[in-house]
């Protein structure tokens, strides 16, 4: 799967037998008007709430609709629309439980939205954040439209203020996020970590949440949402930074709770998926490179455990099942062509460190950026200094570093007239053309 870096992520269309879009087929035409709803939930109780409804109203693009859901453990749900007293807003109440049920119960209320976005309490839309993930939807002639959009996150404090980079929280955040800078592809870069971050951060087509609802059961069901949009090919990035959020602490190690939960996590993404793992090699190709980089996650995925509990489902299949199994993968096109690391590998190289490697690149590229800043400013301060009457001055009387000074750009001489023959004849009695300001 290759991956090509605009201000979005998009994908290569596949052919038609690996390519069945369930987010259904609709390409935002640019210009075309389209309608949007913003879902806020109202519960677990949170504080900044206020300020997140705040957010919405200063959109560059307004939303169509701004859903509160209530639980009813919000007393004060009512006083809320005067927040949004420019937006329309609607109150929809909700059986107490677990926030994605509440979600795809008010799908049907939604189906007059072709997209939805996400906002829980603490987090903020920056200005331009609707408008550009509606953007990111129009692909390019030929390009399969992504179902489901993330975009670049400010981490923020208690307070609202943007974390210094030196915070923990603010450099697990970088440190997520430098795989996909560095060109790592989606797959690879969700194995090393769950970049995207909150709920928040899910903008996506109603379309394509009806056809791949939140899964109920899991305890970070956004993730899994993103997991099954991405490892299907349908799942856009856009590195423009949108949305403030609150970061918890850096994971350091993962309690029992937090291991059982996260395996069955990738148990419910595979149950997601069986029916494109079976027909769809793209599929598979991203699955297998995503659980390859998980290896070495930053977001806690036992990837040992996980693979000790698919060798055993596997061990339980019959044999039928384990031969056509084979047989379809014996066919495809990873099985014809060995891996591309194998030669570098073999050659005495050590394997190849995704994260290692995308930090150094990016690196490089901070000081390439470094590099290009001084050139320009040099650049300035020598067309600036050519303009000085006192380097005139200095270079028609001869002194060697005003010449040089004139000799980096000459203006409108002839190629073969150096810059330095300033004077003539009759420059020599009446003194330079441009004599220094007084």
């Amino acid at each position: 799967m290759k991956l090509e870096l605009y201000n979005i992520v998009l994908y290569e269309w596949k052919s038609m037998a690996e390519a069945v879009n369930s987010s259904g087929d609709t390409r935002v035409l640019p210009g075309e008007r389209t309608s949007v709803a913003i879902v806020v939930p109202l519960f677990p109780k949170l504080p900044g709430l206020r300020e997140s409804l705040t957010s919405l109203a200063a959109q560059t693009r307004p939303p169509d609709l701004v859903v509160l859901l209530d639980d009813g453990s919000n007393p004060g749900t009512e006083t809320l629309r005067a927040e949004l007293p420019e937006l329309p807003t609607e109150v929809i109440e909700v059986e107490p439980g677990t926030l994605p049920s509440a979600v795809n119960a008010v799908m049907a209320n939604l189906a007059p939205y072709e997209f939805l976005g996400f906002l829980q309490a603490g987090d903020r839309y920056a200005p331009r954040r609707i408008e550009s993930c509606l953007a990111a939807f129009e692909s390019p002639e030929g390009k399969r439209p992504p179902g489901l959009v993330v975009t670049g996150l400010r981490p923020i404090d208690s307070r609202g203020q943007p974390l210094s980079p030196d915070d923990p929280r603010a450099a697990h955040l970088a440190r997520l996020w430098a795989p996909g800078a560095g060109g790592a592809e989606l797959a690879d870069w969700l194995g090393c970590g769950h970049f995207p971050g909150p709920f928040s951060n899910i903008f996506v087509r109603r379309a394509h949440l009806e056809a791949n609802p939140l899964p109920e059961s899991a305890a970070a069901f956004h993730q899994t949402a993103v997991l099954i949009a991405a490892l299907q090919g349908q799942m856009a990035v856009l590195p423009e930074v949108l949305l403030d959020h609150y970061p918890p602490a850096p994971p350091r190690e993962a309690t029992p709770r937090q291991t059982t939960e996260n395996l069955q996590l990738h148990l419910s993404v595979l149950a997601a998926l069986r029916d494109r793992l079976s027909v769809s090699p793209e599929t598979r190709r991203n699955t297998a490179a995503y659980h390859r980089a998980a290896w070495n996650s930053l977001s806690g995925t036992r990837e040992d455990l996980f693979q000790q509990i698919i060798l055993q489902l596997a061990a339980t299949a019959s044999p039928e099942d384990s031969q056509a199994v084979l047989t379809s993968t014996l066919r495809s096109h990873e099985a014809q062509n060995p891996p591309a690391h194998w030669e570098a590998l073999l050659g005495g190289q050590d394997p190849l460190d995704l994260a290692a490697y995308a930090d150094a690149l990016r690196r490089t590229r901070e000081k390439l950026d470094d590099a290009r800043e001084e050139k320009e400013r040099l650049g300035k301060i020598a067309e600036a200094a050519q303009d000085s009457g006192w380097v005139r001055f200095g270079a028609w009387i001869g002194d060697r570093s005003a010449r040089r000074i004139m000799e980096l750009e000459p203006k409108n001489e002839a190629p073969d007239q150096p810059a330095t023959s300033r004077g003539s004849n009759a420059e020599a009695e009446t003194g330079p053309v441009d004599s220094p300001r007084q």
